[in-house]
Parts: C-alpha cells; sequence; structure tokens
C-alpha cells in the first residue's frame, strides 16, 4: 500500500515536470525504454533492485547506461530515485505515469478478453464503438483466453462488461438451478 502511494506521488511529480515542459509523449517514451532495457539484462535488473548496492554504483551505472538517451529532467528523477532508494517502485510509478499522461490525452486503456485473436475488421469495430460510448480515445489491450468459449470481456478502469459465453452458461445454469419443478405435466 505505502509504495503504490509513493509511487502515486513520484509519478505526479514527474508528471507535473513533463507537462511543464511539454513533453508528456517523450517522457512516457523514455521510462519505457529504461524499464525495457532493465528488464532485458538480468545484471541490471538485480544492479538497480538490489537493496544491498550503493547508491553511488546505481547512479554511475545510470549515466553510463542512459546519460546520452534519455533527457536531463529523467536522468535527474531517475537519480533522486536512487538517492532516496525508492528505485524498486520504478515500475509502479511509469505505471501511474502513463496513467497520468493518458487522463491528459483523453486516452483509455481498455483490457480485451476474447477466445480467439480479433481480426483488423473486429478490433477497428470495437474500438470505434468503445469510443463512442466513453467518449475518449481507446488503446485496446488484447489476450487470448480460450476458456471463456466464445464471446468477449472488456474491462476499463473499474468497469467490467462480461459478454463471454462461459458466464452466460453459468447464469443459465444457476437460473435453472434455482427453479423449483412442482410437476411434470405431459399432453397429447
Amino acid at each position: 500500500m505505502l509504495a503504490n502511494q509513493l509511487a502515486v506521488k513520484y509519478a505526479q511529480a514527474l508528471y507535473e515536470l513533463a507537462a511543464e515542459k511539454d513533453m508528456l509523449d517523450i517522457t512516457e517514451q523514455e521510462l519505457h525504454f529504461v524499464e525495457s532495457t532493465i528488464a532485458s539484462y538480468d545484471d541490471l535488473s538485480t544492479l538497480m533492485y538490489h537493496p544491498q548496492v550503493l547508491a553511488q554504483a546505481k547512479k554511475e551505472t545510470i549515466h553510463k547506461v542512459f546519460g546520452q538517451d534519455i533527457h536531463d529532467f529523467v536522468l535527474n528523477f531517475l537519480l533522486l530515485l536512487v538517492d532516496k532508494r525508492r528505485e524498486s517502485i520504478l515500475p509502479a510509478i511509469i505505471y501511474e505515469y502513463v496513467k497520468l499522461a493518458n487522463q491528459a490525452r483523453n486516452i483509455v486503456e481498455a483490457e480485451v478478453t476474447t477466445a480467439l485473436p480479433l481480426d483488423e475488421g473486429q478490433h477497428t469495430a470495437l474500438v470505434n464503438k468503445l469510443s463512442l460510448v466513453t467518449g475518449k480515445t481507446i488503446v485496446l489491450k488484447t489476450q487470448i483466453n480460450q476458456g471463456i468459449i466464445g464471446g468477449i470481456i472488456v474491462k476499463i478502469g473499474d468497469k467490467l462488461i462480461d459478454g463471454s459465453v462461459v458466464r452466460q452458461l453459468a447464469t443459465l445454469k444457476k437460473a435453472l438451478l434455482n427453479n423449483e419443478v412442482t410437476g411434470i405435466e405431459v399432453t397429447d
């Protein structure tokens, strides 16, 4: 809980700085670059996130690895995280930053689960429909789960639309089990 609250505060501070410099998109790209670079190299990840590695070693590594590829204020932000011993929450900070930046750009992320991959036409139609309903630009994050049998599950923020076949079958089963059979009548 505390880590999440800290991530929100740090993300808010970085967001405000990036917005002031009119660099929301560039900052997001640089943060994703930093995150993916750290995740791609086990040794770098261990060095950055291990609590017993000296802050000075982490700061030198950040300068060498990222110094030429990111803007100074993003670099200084990373160095501040090391100084405050908060580098372990960097992924959470990036996640929160993206949420704030997307809010400012009127973008909302929709998590979509289907049993089969969406073709291009279905993808476009779904984006258009969700954009119309929400009044925002939609970015789809799709995943395949054959366990839903068919249909679609859409999650936008804290709203869930479950149109999966497995849910419909469960609802039908529940309705049938809740109905009492009072008698069987045979007709000619």
